[in-house]
């Protein structure tokens, strides 16, 4: 008799055990999830705060042309000369710069302009200084860049912006923090149908 006593408080301890452990689990895997629900609301809070600051940026241009798709801002500075615009699975031929968004053009973290490259100090590979050539639509783009460019004509000079959401979002790029809102200026060289 005392054997099966000892086998069932074993048993009785083997479950307490268990139930603890099964609690400590849920416990642990609750507050992770309220932990990253509350990181995904915070960043989801940062974007809209981001596209807002963007859209007040944005009114700040009254005379020029403003085109929006889809959270992505394009400030048209120069018309372009011809009437052919980009569309996805056209080839577009380019030179930016690229700018960290600060209520406007911020830190600027890459060009393929000399000129523009020199003045800010920036040492970089003389290859990166030609000009880009993307095929709308294929990915090659950040999505808010490849957006943005979509109606594009050949001699226009604009603004691209956008929040986070369509940029790099929460991952770190080279000298770009995660989360930044990005600004685009860029030079149409030439559109290519396909």
């Amino acid at each position: 008799m005392h054997e099966k006593e000892l086998i069932v408080e074993r048993y009785l301890d083997i479950i307490s055990r268990m139930k603890k452990l099964i609690l400590t689990a849920v416990f642990v895997f609750s507050v992770i999830s309220l932990m990253l629900s509350c990181t995904k609301d915070d960043r989801e809070n940062n974007m809209l705060q981001q596209e807002t600051s963007i859209e007040s940026y944005v009114k700040t241009f009254s005379e020029q042309r403003v085109q929006v798709y889809d959270k992505v801002w394009r400030v048209v500075m120069v018309e372009g000369t011809e009437s052919v615009e980009a569309q996805k699975g056209d080839s577009v031929f380019f030179d930016y710069a690229a700018y960290i968004f600060n209520s406007g053009k911020g830190f600027l973290f890459s060009t393929n302009k000399r000129s523009i490259a020199e003045d800010a100090k920036m040492t970089q590979d003389v290859s990166l200084f030609n000009k880009w050539k993307v095929r709308l639509g294929n990915g090659e783009l950040i999505s808010g860049l490849d957006e943005g460019l979509e109606g594009v004509k050949r001699g226009e000079r604009c603004y691209v912006v956008f929040s986070s959401r369509k940029g790099f979002g929460s991952v770190q790029i080279g000298l770009v923090p995660k989360m930044s809102p990005l600004i685009y200026e860029v030079w149409i060289t030439d559109v290519k149908k396909n």
